[in-house]
């Protein structure tokens, strides 16, 4: 039965931030930091199925990068699509300037 989802690859970059997130979060509340996990990768898993989920960028110079995002609670997960690949470029809290770190 052929598949139709897309395959999630988090770049090296966003591994570090989701890494780094969790554990700053783990350090006070683990719970927390555990049910945080539960709902990125959740919401990352969905994009396999419909990669058109997330949101375009109002910011022109994000979005000509072709870059995606969507939003899971405080935290902002930016994409983009090539063929049949969804690359995680970042995962960032939503208070930071993330366009100097896109």
């Amino acid at each position: 039965m052929p598949t139709d989802k897309y395959q999630i690859r988090l770049l090296k970059i966003a591994e570090e931030d989701f890494a780094g997130i969790i554990s700053f979060i783990a350090s006070d509340n683990p719970d927390a930091a555990e049910a945080l996990v539960n709902k990125i990768e959740k919401n990352i898993e969905l994009l396999s199925g419909n990669p058109m989920l997330g949101r375009i960028p109002r910011d022109e110079d994000i979005k000509n990068l072709g870059y995606r995002y969507i939003i899971v609670q405080n935290y902002i997960v930016f994409y983009t699509i090539e063929e049949r690949t969804i690359f995680i470029h970042r995962i960032l809290h939503g208070a930071r300037d993330y366009k100097t770190l896109l």
